[in-house]
């Protein structure tokens, strides 16, 4: 089953319905798993110039990995599970251009490739990175804007059980601008997650909370904030009167990841 994997800032201009989200693990849980996995078995790079600027990303569960008129930047994020703040040194030709991208594993054998992790499929990226972009990185933490994830006046108003978690996901869809989050068994780090991607900044759950909860949180999107209106509500009003959360601006260490070295790949 194909997955799309689009950045939350994008999914207006490039009209994703839905989008499935990958537990977030961070860089360095990334980084350590790529190590034990192998590359792809047959990958093509070539560099986009149509001038389109209508990207996409996906992957689906056996492990075709593609990418359609996609900045370089896009693909890292998607690797080593960073947002665009947390990416530093990223210059040069690599770094300016647009990319399609094809990533196979091959079947062994009469049927179909294995299936495979969502936490291996993106740290496999990270070897097509090194390998065909020559990327090298590392990773330090740098003091940078962030929210706390904070209980609001009142309590929260999701009951959270403190029973074992057999299975849980998230998926955010919307219909004209009307955006929601519906989650099933989720935590307080959970939303947290969720909620770096949606806020643009790291989100660090200080709630003090255990166990999990099933969560809707529904809220306008960008252009109906612009446009406003009496049924408008930003995602920060929407969390605190919903689920009883609120944002609260800080400052604390983020891990970067630092390029040190990135060329125009490689030849196919």
């Amino acid at each position: 089953m194909p997955r799309a994997f689009i950045a939350p800032i994008l999914l207006a201009a490039l009209a994703v319905p839905a989008r499935a989200q990958l537990a977030h693990k961070g860089p360095a849980a990334n980084i350590a798993r790529a190590q034990q996995l192998q590359p792809y078995d047959v990958v093509s790079i070539k560099q986009n110039v149509s001038g389109a600027n209508d990207g996409n990303m996906d992957i689906d569960d056996h492990g075709l990995f593609t990418v359609v008129d996609l900045p370089l930047s896009w693909v890292i994020e998607m690797a080593y599970d960073v947002k665009e703040e947390q990416i530093a040194g990223l210059s040069g030709p690599a770094a300016d251009a647009r990319f399609d991208i094809t990533a196979k594993i091959l079947n062994s054998g009469n049927g179909p490739p294995p299936l495979h992790s969502d936490a291996d499929l993106q740290a496999m990226i990270i070897l097509l990175l090194q390998d065909r972009f020559h990327l090298k990185a590392h990773l330090e933490p740098r003091t940078r804007p962030v929210y706390n994830l904070v209980v609001a006046k009142g309590g929260p108003k999701v009951k959270l059980s403190q029973d074992e978690i057999h299975s849980n996901h998230w998926y955010i869809n919307g219909e004209n601008t009307l955006k929601v989050l519906t989650g099933k068994n989720i935590t307080l780090p959970d939303l947290a997650d969720e909620l770096s991607d949606l806020a643009g900044r790291k989100v660090i759950d200080k709630t003090g909370l255990t166990g999990h909860s099933d969560m809707t949180l529904k809220w306008s999107d960008d252009i109906a904030l612009q446009q406003g209106g009496p049924d408008v509500i930003s995602i920060y009003t929407a969390l605190e009167e919903q689920l009883g959360f609120r944002l609260v601006p800080s400052k604390g260490p983020v891990d970067t990841l630092v390029i040190d070295h990135v060329e125009m790949p490689s030849a196919d």
